[in-house]
């Protein structure tokens, strides 16, 4: 739908849907400049209809939030995806870190971890399982409340600890 025109089905404006470039970036198809990011995300996906996320009065008087129309969480203004079920809501939020809804430091942990163990002659990988997944244990919070990928990283920690006690055994010699 990217140039065609629409209407918003929040507001009723009418709108240019815009670009989505290469680069993740929003071009304005009339003027090819680069458009500055909406307050109102809602606006990337007016051509959705009734599949739209719907701006919504919150709990305070002048508080405002995104309904998703998919699982109806009610989001921050500003969300690019829905907290509760991924969903972008604009097309920053079409990336693949913030649709995945974890952490590539996670995914990272885990998957060294897993091959640390076959490959227990070698130190590295468990070692760096082990570093990743302590990053991705400070990322910070989603709206949520939690730290996307904990279990990835909990779970990338231990085998790389599992790989560093093999690495020891085989490389040291010991016998039990």
């Amino acid at each position: 739908m990217a140039g065609q025109s629409g209407t918003c089905p929040t507001c009723g404006n009418s709108i240019v849907i815009p670009i989505l470039d290469y680069r993740g970036r929003l071009i304005d198809p009339t003027s090819g400049q680069i458009i500055k990011p909406d307050p109102h995300p809602v606006h990337a996906y007016a051509a959705a209809g009734h599949k739209a996320p719907q701006i919504v009065a919150g709990t305070g008087l002048n508080d405002r939030i995104i309904r998703c129309p998919r699982c109806s969480r009610a989001n921050p203004l500003a969300s690019n995806n829905c907290a509760g079920c991924g969903l972008p809501f604009t097309m920053e939020g079409t990336v693949a870190d913030s649709i995945s809804g974890s952490n590539s430091w996670a995914v990272a942990s885990l998957v060294l971890g897993i091959v640390g163990i076959p490959a227990s002659c070698v130190v590295i990988p468990p070692v760096l399982a082990i570093i990743f997944g302590i990053i991705a244990l400070r990322a910070p919070a989603q709206a949520t409340g939690k730290t996307p990928g904990t279990g990835l990283a909990i779970a990338g920690i231990v085998l790389g600890a599992i790989g560093i006690c093999l690495s020891a055994y085989i490389l040291s010699g010991w016998r039990f």
